[in-house]
């Protein structure tokens, strides 16, 4: 039986990035790949040092690498403990034996290094995601494990309990989760900040430079309409706020009448997204909003807030000099987006150099 339950949560594992893609737009960097030290990076700053005695001793690696402090013991080694900590936030000795034996599961080195190294990591990587607005909530982390145990046939009672039986616990699996969506988030807002900065005047000057007519493409008129669903009860009422948002769907008959339609309905706001070019509609709607047509709602899809809908007020064609910049930033953003693993390598590998790991 724990045979099969293992081979389960192998196949389990590896739809992750599927869990992670619908947040970011980045692929899904597992820890143990892009986000490990490399040979020859600096992976000095997350060794487990061997336990030292008398004073505090402080050591950096020559490249400038994070400050690493080893601290005489002064507690109990038995039962639960603190082993090493991050900028001011510990891992214990618990956390450490959880992650080796979720690292067994993935068919990874299970050893002490190996689990305390991806857990620094795991850290490092939500720190960042605090200081940037990026960090994925306990809402969507919890959906993003029901989306995972439901595309499993299963269930998150089922999952959460296979979870406890192997050592690793939902809770654990869930910040792997969380880790995983918020650092998307955090690439793909570098990502998006390194093009956001591009000019009108440069896309124009790349067009002539190249010889090539202004691009064209469609500008909507927007509305989005969310069905509102509080975190808490989220579970009971998704079933039938979807089935509402459905109904709304099929009854709307254009932008105008969209908020005589949801005052006859309980929580349900309207809001005006005004113009978007295609490049600038939200990831997730563009495919839908293509097909559609104007005068018509396209969803239902889930978010943080409950179950949403797009409204097509209206649709244009426009080659002006915003249109040669809106996509002109997103053929940037594009080719960006294929770097997105050196990006992470690369932001990772600052943050770690600037992090104060204190071994206990």
């Amino acid at each position: 039986m724990q045979t099969a339950c293992s081979i389960r949560f192998l196949l389990l594992i590896g739809l992750m990035a599927v869990l992670a893609g619908c947040n970011a737009g980045t692929k899904a960097l597992d820890p143990a790949s892009s986000t490990s030290p490399k040979s020859g990076s600096n992976s000095q700053a997350v060794a487990d040092p061997a336990q030292q005695d008398g004073e505090q001793e402080a050591t950096q690696d020559n490249n400038g690498g994070a400050k690493i402090l080893r601290e005489p013991s002064t507690v109990s080694r038995k039962g639960n403990y603190i082993v090493v900590v991050v900028n001011g936030q510990p891992i214990t000795s618990y956390d450490i034996q959880r992650r080796g034996k979720f690292r067994t599961l993935r068919r990874l080195k299970a050893n002490k290094d190996e689990a305390t190294k991806e857990l620094i990591d795991q850290t490092i990587k939500l720190q960042e995601a605090a200081n940037r607005g990026t960090r994925a909530s306990d809402g969507e982390v919890d959906q993003a494990f029901a989306n995972f145990a439901a595309s499993n046939k299963s269930s998150p009672a089922k999952i959460a309990g296979d979870l406890d039986r192997f050592g690793v616990g939902a809770k654990h699996f869930k910040e792997f989760i969380r880790t995983q969506m918020s650092w998307n988030r955090t690439i793909g807002s570098k990502l998006r900040a390194e093009t956001r900065d591009k000019t009108q005047g440069d896309a124009l000057f790349q067009i002539r430079k190249s010889g090539s007519q202004k691009p064209t493409t469609t500008e909507y008129t927007l509305q989005q309409i969310i069905f509102v669903i509080p975190a808490a009860k989220r579970k009971e009422l998704l079933k039938a706020r979807k089935a509402e948002a459905i109904a709304f769907a099929q009854r709307f008959t254009g932008c105008d009448a969209s908020f005589e339609m949801a005052k006859g309905l309980r929580d349900v706001a309207v809001k005006d997204l005004g113009r978007m070019m295609l490049p600038e509609i939200p990831q997730g709607w563009t495919e839908d909003v293509q097909k559609s047509e104007v005068g018509k709602a396209v969803g239902p899809k889930e978010s943080e807030f409950g179950i949403e809908l797009l409204a097509i007020c209206n649709a244009k064609q426009v080659d002006d000099d915003r249109a040669a910049q809106v996509v002109s930033q997103s053929n940037s953003f594009g080719s960006l987006e294929e770097k997105s693993s050196t990006v992470s390598d690369e932001l990772l590998n600052e943050l770690r150099k600037s992090a104060v790991i204190v071994y206990k």
